[in-house]
């Protein structure tokens, strides 16, 4: 063998390896590049120049010179076409299209996606898209739509997205966005005007009703931020700054929201845990003076309040110790906080408890929860050797949409506490980040069957003891 055949056969080495890979990477590069230009060619072709049409579709003013073979991918000109339809033997087709969402642009971009082999979507667009890829049924097109609206849920879009997707019946658009209000609601969302006008009384009774509702500090605060959405509603302004003046100054006499004028705006309100908005003195001063809420809506709540505290006082209750998750969610008390960096944390919410101080502690590794019991406290004390809580803790990071990145909860934990035990209730995951959202739902009380007074108990019999002391 001479020098140049032992060139010829040497050895394929790693460096030719990649030289051999990188040339067929180059060829396949440019067969997609040849089927891009083919795809290219007849969208240009049959589509914007119109060569070749076979049928004229009227849509919106405009008459679409399409091409049956390639509209009739849709099922819907596919069923338009087939069978025994008036259509099916048409040149000129007529579709009447009511929906506001779709528009001429929205049109050209469907209906072109037909002649090509793939296409590209801003989120500016995504809702009309949607909308039109609904009425064709394109399922590709619509789940391409869905993935970029979960990817961009964020403040701007994420009231139109849930209200899309509840109209064109994109079960994951909803739930995404249900899930992003749920987080931000009362932590952000209650800071941007814009986003409180659009959400209609229908989507805040859904959000309110929520067991998974991020609440910050007590579940009064859900009625301040109702406060601010009623007067967003009613001045049609975003002046916020100007709210306490609007309220102090109020001109209806009776409860606004049972006027007529208030009843538009009544049901979140109504959907409002009303025994948890009795649980602190300036809490209810603002309640009246507000004039919002009529007083027969509250009745029912003072009435279980005050029969719960006599129980406790009677030693009757020592709170709950089984609960249905059903059960659990519909009437908890729900709290929460926002811990923005790392380290030692420990608060209360400043809320009756129906005498127990309960103690949160957070550091860099656990979550811990106390009954906390001191003897020279001021407030009313309740004086169980024991007692049980029924709580549920869920931490929550977001990324820089404020979509949830992690979050960890703890489901329902039984707790028995005596007094200053503390007891761990998580230890945190790494991949938790900061700003940490801390939401606790909790049970103290051992709830009632109904919101209906609670059957009266045999009475004890009455023992009088006789002295003969003074």
């Amino acid at each position: 063998m001479n020098r140049q055949q032992v060139k010829n056969h040497r050895p394929i080495t790693k460096k030719r390896r990649l030289s051999y890979r990188r040339l067929s990477q180059t060829k396949a590069a440019r067969n997609r590049r040849k089927l891009l230009t083919t795809a290219q060619y007849i969208y240009k072709t049959l589509f914007q120049e119109e060569k070749g049409s076979d049928v004229t579709v009227l849509m919106l003013g405009k008459a679409w010179r399409l091409h049956k073979v390639y509209i009739t991918q849709s099922p819907y000109f596919s069923s338009m076409f087939s069978g025994c339809w008036r259509e099916a033997n048409e040149k000129v087709v007529s579709v009447e299209i009511t929906d506001p969402n779709i528009t001429l642009d929205s049109l050209g971009t469907v209906l072109g996606s037909l002649y090509l082999d793939e296409l590209s979507l801003e989120p500016k667009d995504v809702i009309s898209i949607l909308a039109t890829a609904t009425l064709f049924q394109l399922q590709s097109l619509i789940d391409q739509c869905t993935e970029i609206m979960v990817e961009t849920t964020n403040i701007k879009t994420v009231v139109a997205y849930h209200n899309a997707a509840a109209s064109y019946g994109v079960p994951v658009v909803k739930k995404a966005a249900k899930r992003w209000l749920e987080v931000n609601l009362l932590g952000y969302g209650w800071l941007h005007p814009e986003i409180l006008n659009e959400i209609t009384p229908d989507l805040m009774v859904e959000l309110i009703t929520s067991p998974d509702l991020v609440v910050m500090q007590t579940e009064f605060c859900i009625y301040m931020m109702l406060r601010i959405w009623l007067f967003i509603h009613l001045q049609k302004k975003q002046e916020i700054m100007q709210i306490e003046e609007f309220f102090m100054n109020h001109t209806w006499t009776e409860p606004f929201l049972t006027t007529e004028e208030g009843k538009e705006y009544a049901a979140p309100f109504k959907s409002l845990r009303m025994k948890y908005l009795l649980l602190h003195h300036q809490d209810i001063k603002i309640l009246y003076g507000d004039n919002l809420i009529p007083p027969d809506w509250l009745h029912d709540a003072y009435k279980e309040q005050w029969h719960h505290l006599l129980q406790i006082d009677a030693g009757k209750d020592c709170g709950p110790r089984q609960m249905s998750e059903e059960e659990f969610a519909r009437g908890c008390f729900r709290c929460g906080r926002c811990v923005e960096k790392g380290g030692e944390h420990i608060w209360r919410w400043t809320a009756f408890h129906f005498g127990l101080d309960i103690v949160t502690s957070l550091d860099t590794t656990t979550l811990r929860i106390k009954l906390n019991h001191r003897t020279d406290t001021e407030h009313i004390q309740s004086n169980h050797a024991k007692h049980n809580i029924i709580v549920k803790v869920s931490l929550i990071s977001l990324d820089e949409q404020r979509q949830v990145k992690h979050i960890q909860n703890t489901g329902m934990l039984r707790l028995s506490l005596h007094k200053n035990e503390e007891k761990q209730v998580m230890a945190l995951d790494k991949q938790l980040t900061y700003p940490l959202y801390i939401s606790v739902n909790m049970q103290v009380v051992t709830p009632f069957a109904t919101t209906e007074e609670p059957k009266p108990q045999q009475p004890a019999p009455i023992v009088m003891v006789l002295s003969d002391t003074l």
